[in-house]
């Protein structure tokens, strides 16, 4: 899925918002947008499956930095993306104009006609700093 950097820095601000680190948005961001499988433990914490993603976890992950992750989960994904391995093997499946149309439906994304004005009106826009 092709978006623009209007589309790309709103999904990204979703994460400020939330705390959620640099290393826990990206692949986060890429399973979101692409489809990429996040990992063992990421795809446990997308499975629910805490017990897992603790077992698979680097030991440098915090409680709290796994706390403000699933804040977001709760707060921003789109049900489709989450709660069962089920869902996750299906969101991976999803071809891109699918994906991007359950992002445009849940606000996480500008749809291409909204990213064409923003580009035709020259808006700026800032790519959030994620630490």
């Amino acid at each position: 899925m092709n978006l623009t950097y209007y589309s790309k820095n709103k999904l990204l601000q979703t994460f400020k918002h939330w705390d959620v680190s640099k290393e826990f948005a990206e692949p986060f961001y890429n399973y979101l947008v692409f489809g990429y499988t996040p990992g063992s433990c990421f795809t446990s914490v997308l499975a629910n499956d805490f017990g897992s993603a603790i077992l698979r976890s680097h030991p440098s992950n915090t409680v709290n930095a796994f706390k403000a992750l699933v804040g977001w989960m709760l707060d921003t994904m789109p049900k489709e993306a989450y709660g069962s391995y089920e869902n996750v093997a299906k969101w991976t499946e999803l071809n891109p104009d699918q994906r991007r149309t359950i992002l445009e439906n849940t606000g996480l994304v500008f749809t291409s006609k909204e990213e064409v004005i923003k580009i035709l009106k020259d808006e700026p826009s800032v790519e959030p700093h994620l630490y």
